[in-house]
């Protein structure tokens, strides 16, 4: 029965979502120090705005008061020239109707905290900056992701959902499956071996070529972030058919070169040809001088 109890008073002081959960510390009032204090001891910390909807969200699930003290909340600053920022990320998001009307107004220029309303008035929401010593009630988040949630990635954590930004060369909701490149036939007159026996991201495969055979190309391949492997695949050749690939290419380049040698050989021959009536043009024009 107290279990039952003790489950239904969690409830009430908590909405519980797939992301982070809200908690407020209900009748405990204490200066903004002491409230983040009191926050990061029993949760995560303070209360962290991000945007419009979170910020509708969170007073959409706290208790209404009709009066102060409401809520601090995790935005302040030191000086009265710095922006307003947000505890642990440095955020300095404001929305377009966040400050209640007049505000903030920074009273005997000292008023460097914050807290939202939670009344039934048109400043439902809205945010009043407030002397960092007065005592108001605390509002805080616990966060879900942790150092193993995401295998082999980055926890990224908002409301209602929690996504596992992954390292490259991984996959799935939590980052826990390597990506597999696709299997690889064997080459002929050869074979292969891939490292740990398996073809995931990072994975490598050695290629062989039987005695006899020559291997032409890479002899190792290397699967990729993309699960595409990297080069071109080596093959095997027999040591007749390698010596008729290195004689064809030789043959094959001398004959580009004797093609290149007749054609400049030809352009020679060709400016020869028109310089020569030019000569006796000019010879005969000097006989007649």
């Amino acid at each position: 029965m107290i279990w039952i109890l003790a489950l239904l008073l969690s409830c009430s002081l908590t909405e519980i979502v797939l992301g982070w959960t809200y908690h407020h510390s209900d009748k405990k009032i204490m200066n903004w120090a002491a409230a983040r204090q009191w926050c990061q001891t029993t949760y995560t910390d303070m209360v962290v705005i991000q945007n419009q909807f979170e910020n509708d969200f969170l007073v959409s699930m706290l208790p209404n008061k009709t009066k102060s003290p409401y809520y601090w909340i995790g935005i302040t600053k030191n000086h009265m020239n710095e922006p307003w920022t947000w505890i642990g990320n440095n955020s300095t998001w404001i929305g377009e109707q966040s400050w209640a009307a007049n505000e903030p107004n920074n009273n005997h220029s000292t008023e460097f905290c914050v807290e939202i309303y939670v009344n039934q008035g048109p400043n439902r929401g809205k945010w009043n900056d407030e002397k960092c010593a007065n005592r108001k009630t605390a509002v805080c988040y616990k966060a879900q992701c942790n150092a193993t949630i995401c295998g082999r990635g980055r926890c990224q954590e908002t409301i209602n959902n929690i996504t596992c930004l992954c390292d490259p060369g991984y996959e799935g909701d939590r980052c826990q499956t390597a990506v597999e490149c696709p299997a690889l036939p064997q080459p002929d007159n050869g074979y292969l071996s891939c490292s740990g026996g398996n073809l995931t991201f990072n994975s490598t495969c050695q290629f062989k070529c039987y005695p006899g055979f020559l291997m032409t190309g890479s002899p190792a391949v290397t699967c990729g972030v993309t699960g595409i492997w990297s080069g071109p695949r080596p093959f095997c050749a027999n040591y007749k058919q390698a010596l008729f690939a290195v004689a064809g290419c030789g043959a094959l380049s001398a004959l580009c070169c004797l093609c290149f040698c007749w054609m400049k050989r030809r352009k020679r021959k060709k400016l020869a040809q028109v310089r020569q009536p030019e000569d006796v043009t000019n010879s005969c024009s000097e006989a007649q001088g």
